[in-house]
């Protein structure tokens, strides 16, 4: 049975055993690697049979499956994950709006969803649900939250991984994080995030924005409180000063998602629905990693044998526990 509980806020003492909880790892060793495949003018390419895949790990060609939407493929399994310091609070009026919109174009009928909202702190705003209304509510009551200019993305990561280990083992992870490029105060480094993401099968989609720019976008009651400690401007100096990696675009090149950026309104809407369409437009190629495998990471790299023309995003790696 799902749960279906809303979280406004978790206290601080409640986060911490929420993520101290063990990972419970399936002893399966059945490895899923969800592909996109595009042409040249970026259509997604249909009827791929699946003997014109190759799958190689470690460079080794492995024997897979393929799953597509027209055989059926395993349910979507989505976190939100959400910067909600006062430098997004422009981006967080937007985001309230679309909510209505996550069950329908991105989870379906067979999927669930949960939001997460980071600053100094995070928050478990909703836990996995396929109630649309319950989803629906949780976006539009996201509230601003920290003054401070501050964003622990990775250490969201972290704790999306965490929360997606006791999920269904054939259910498609999928991290929406909607925030600035950069990290702005993990604890976490992102190789480690990386890592998890890897451990996890997790698929990361990354719709990023710069906090100044959307600011000039905005009414002048979703503007940063008057209390914001220091000025949009000086947050994004201090970013690029500290934080040189763009953390949410290289999450979503190596785990095989996609990047998007926006300003408007429109521009979040635009990047919802095109991550439902990515998703439900895959081909989900799985295999199973010879018994003497050593445990730790493994290279995958997907290919269309007779074709070089098409432009394929998938996970560039897998990792196997040890025994």
């Amino acid at each position: 049975m799902l749960r279906r509980t809303f979280i406004a806020t978790l206290t601080a003492p409640a986060l911490a055993a929420y993520a101290q909880q063990p990972v419970i790892r399936s002893q399966s060793r059945l490895v899923m690697v969800p592909v996109t495949v595009v042409d040249v003018s970026g259509s997604y390419v249909p009827d791929i049979a699946a003997d014109d895949f190759l799958l190689l790990d470690d460079g080794t060609p492995r024997q897979v499956r393929v799953d597509t939407p027209d055989t059926g493929v395993a349910p979507i399994s989505l976190i939100v994950a959400v910067q909600q310091a006062a430098l997004s609070a422009a981006v967080l009026a937007k985001v309230r709006k679309v909510g209505a919109m996550i069950q329908p174009l991105i989870t379906g009928d067979r999927g669930e969803a949960a939001l997460i909202a980071f600053d100094e702190d995070l928050h478990v705003v909703l836990d996995f649900t396929s109630d649309p209304a319950a989803i629906s509510d949780a976006f539009a009551r996201l509230t601003t939250g920290s003054p401070a200019p501050s964003g622990r993305m990775l250490d969201a990561v972290q704790l999306a991984a965490k929360m997606f280990a006791d999920r269904r083992k054939d259910s498609r992870r999928v991290l929406l994080i909607i925030s600035e490029s950069r990290d702005r105060g993990s604890k976490t480094k992102f190789e480690g995030a990386l890592q998890l993401a890897q451990q996890e099968g997790i698929v990361v989609y990354a719709a990023t924005y710069s906090a100044y720019a959307t600011a000039f976008t905005a009414r002048s009651k979703d503007l940063p409180p008057p209390d914001y400690e220091g000025d949009i401007l000086t947050g994004i100096v201090e970013a690029s000063r500290n934080a040189k990696k763009k953390a949410a675009q290289e999450l979503a090149l190596e785990t095989g998602g996609a990047h998007f950026s926006f300003l408007k309104q429109s521009g979040l809407d635009r990047i919802i629905t095109e991550t439902g369409a990515d998703l439900h437009s895959q081909y989900i190629l799985s295999f199973t990693p010879p018994n003497d495998a050593a445990p730790g990471p493994h290279r995958i790299e997907v290919r269309v044998k007779g074709s070089d023309k098409y432009r394929i995003r998938a996970r560039r790696a897998y990792w196997l526990a040890a025994e």
